[in-house]
């Protein structure tokens, strides 16, 4: 039985690392609100859909952090929501959760991105940075750059998820084939160019606000064209997180209404990323890939 301290509870540094689940969400976002994130359910059910959760019980109630990992088969592996509650702050919590996804990981590579408050944590552990991650939102200008190849645009069904996996393993390196099926149910919009390989991408509603991603395609003019459709019908704010080496798209987002809210930046563990990563332009979210 673990030690107890003089006052009878548990420490935090004695209380192992757990696996969560569904159940857990309210313990989750009591957790975040201490961070003052938003609740943001969508994404939480997006994360037990795609990855794993992982957390330390605080014995004095509640959680005391949190950690997502999602693994893409043995080669690739990211992770997300790293969040540590304000009263364990700064004692090692945050640490000794990566360490945990790290090992779980196995020898796959890892890739995260960081703000700059977590950018320091990630470098002691070894994480280095290659890019920037950059959100665009706002709304969409009634008159825009051109909509060239929306017209062309279709639903993504089941029936496409093979030739769909088959062009996301090249963009990836890696297979994602359960994060791609799970989008077919999960987001609002799934479409595609003529085929795979001309673009995809999915948007999701994240509390009144459209999310693009994952989108791959083989230019910015491609994936301003699925951008469009899958804005198309939507009256709101819509959200890209886009990755810096894209100015390109960029500039069409500035163009066409949208605004630079923030920068994270792209950081991974091990070896060079895999895949052809010309043609990510956004990732499902910013913590799973």
């Amino acid at each position: 039985m673990t030690a107890r301290a003089e006052t009878g509870v548990v420490p935090v540094a004695d209380v192992p690392v757990q696996r969560l689940t569904e159940a857990d969400l309210p313990a989750i976002i009591e957790l975040t609100a201490d961070r003052d994130w938003p609740p943001q359910l969508s994404k939480w059910r997006l994360m037990f859909a795609a990855g794993e959760a992982y957390g330390v019980p605080d014995p004095a109630g509640g959680l005391a952090g949190i950690v997502v990992l999602t693994r893409y088969g043995d080669e690739l592996a990211a992770i997300g929501m790293m969040v540590v509650a304000a009263r364990h702050g700064r004692r090692g919590l945050g640490g000794r959760l990566m360490r945990y996804a790290l090992r779980q990981a196995g020898n796959a590579v890892v890739y995260l991105t960081a703000t700059s408050y977590g950018r320091p944590l990630y470098e002691r552990l070894g994480f280095r940075a290659i890019d920037t991650s950059v959100t665009y939102a706002g709304r969409l200008s009634a008159v825009a750059p051109s909509r060239d190849g929306v017209a062309s645009l279709r639903r993504v069904g089941a029936e496409d998820l093979a030739a769909i996996s088959e062009v996301d393993r090249i963009v990836f390196g890696a297979d994602r084939a359960g994060v791609l099926a799970t989008m077919v149910t999960f987001a609002d919009e799934f479409l595609m160019l003529g085929s795979p390989a001309d673009g995809y991408g999915a948007a999701w509603s994240l509390e009144g606000t459209r999310v693009i991603g994952p989108l791959a395609a083989p230019d910015a003019r491609a994936a301003a064209a699925v951008i469009r459709g899958l804005a198309d019908g939507w009256h709101g704010p819509i959200r890209l997180d886009l990755l810096g080496r894209h100015a390109d798209l960029a500039d069409w987002a500035l163009a066409s209404g949208l605004a630079a809210r923030g920068a994270t930046a792209l950081m991974v563990y091990g070896r060079d990323l895999p895949g052809d990563r010309s043609r990510l332009y956004c990732p499902a979210t910013v913590a799973i890939g």
